[in-house]
């Protein structure tokens, strides 16, 4: 049998839309800001801080590919690490934001490209799947599906490069598309430019979660985007090329789904962590230091009692022996020191689509 002939690369052209540009259908973006407004709701009810479950997904098939021949328990060390430098840059770059709003008021935020070369080099910079310090890519992008298609970014590196993210940066702060159209457009901007050799992905979701935060549509970095993508990565990379395309409402549909479904989900997720909250309140009974614990784990998902020390007024180290004894609280498998309510966690945990 002849071999194969080799599947010719296709050119992906960045998406250069317009300041006005509309993406999402009216009825997707309805659903969508109605999903993302009983989100806040939710979050208001039962959780002090809204950014307390931005936990990004572990990505252990990469990683046990990458770091076969170590313990098992390095393994699951270097995973770890992975996971809460991602969070701690994902929580820089909200705070960020956030801060940007409120000193210009009148303007959307927007990463400069230096700063974007910064927090991509902050959310790979323990990831062993991706070496050196992060950055913009110095060669061609290219991108191979599973199927065996193959991509090449338009966007030459260098120059042009530079150029792209300074025009993609300029025109976030200068749109004046509907908010969640914006959102969906400059995360498939930046898709389509692809400035850095690997981690572009998930660069673009969680400034996509920035610019719904920045917009007044979510309280905090509460969504699973990464999850979202996890399930339907085939569906999510056509769209991409289809907006590449120039068929924007392609992937303003599919921006406006994975929104309204990553909101229904933690809705969902929220209401369950803020019922195992009360049930352990209950059974505190008149115990006002427990109570005062408890209290806590809705501004965050671990507590420790150097954490605790200056936000209640008891001391904290006997009362945390005391929930664990009664099985309230447990040592947090991946924190050394931090105690965490067992039934939380696993709502961190637990995988998009697995249910709260």
């Amino acid at each position: 049998m002849r071999p194969h002939p080799p599947v010719a690369a296709r050119r992906v052209r960045p998406v250069v839309p317009p300041l006005d540009a509309e993406a999402v259908p009216a009825a997707a973006r309805a659903t969508a800001l109605a999903a993302l407004a009983a989100l806040t709701e939710a979050a208001g009810r039962h959780l002090g801080d809204p950014d307390l479950f931005h936990r990004p997904r572990y990505r252990a098939k990469l990683h046990h590919r990458h770091l076969a021949g170590l313990p098992d328990d390095q393994v699951r060390a270097r995973i770890a690490e992975a996971a809460e430098a991602r969070a701690a840059a994902g929580l820089l770059a909200v705070h960020s934001v956030r801060a940007e709003r409120a000193e210009r008021p009148g303007r959307r935020p927007c990463f400069t490209p230096d700063a974007l070369a910064e927090l991509h080099g902050l959310l790979v910079a323990a990831d062993p799947n991706i070496p050196g310090g992060g950055g913009f890519r110095p060669a061609t992008g290219r991108v191979n599906w599973p199927d065996g298609q193959r991509f090449v970014m338009a966007v030459r590196p260098g120059a042009e490069l530079r150029d792209h993210v300074r025009r993609w940066s300029a025109w976030g702060t200068s749109t004046t598309s509907p908010p969640l159209d914006a959102a969906a457009l400059s995360m498939v901007r930046l898709l389509t430019v692809h400035p850095f050799p690997d981690g572009n992905g998930r660069t673009a979701r969680l400034l996509a979660e920035c610019d719904l935060v920045a917009a007044g549509l979510l309280p905090g970095l509460l969504l699973d985007l990464e999850g979202w993508t996890e399930r339907h990565r085939a569906e999510h990379d056509a769209a991409v090329v289809a907006a590449a395309d120039g068929h924007w409402t392609v992937w303003g549909e599919l921006f406006a789904r994975t929104v309204t479904d990553t909101a229904r989900h933690r809705t969902a997720t929220v209401e369950a962590y803020g019922a195992l909250i009360d049930a352990a309140l209950a059974r505190s009974g008149e115990d006002d230091a427990a109570a005062a614990v408890l209290h806590c784990l809705r501004s965050s998902p671990a507590v420790s009692a150097a954490w605790l020390r200056d936000r209640i007024p008891y001391d904290p180290g006997p009362v945390l022996a005391r929930l664990r004894v009664a099985g309230v609280l447990a040592p947090h498998p991946r924190l050394p020191g931090a105690m965490v309510h067992p039934g939380c966690l696993a709502l961190l945990d637990a995988r998009y689509g697995d249910g709260p």
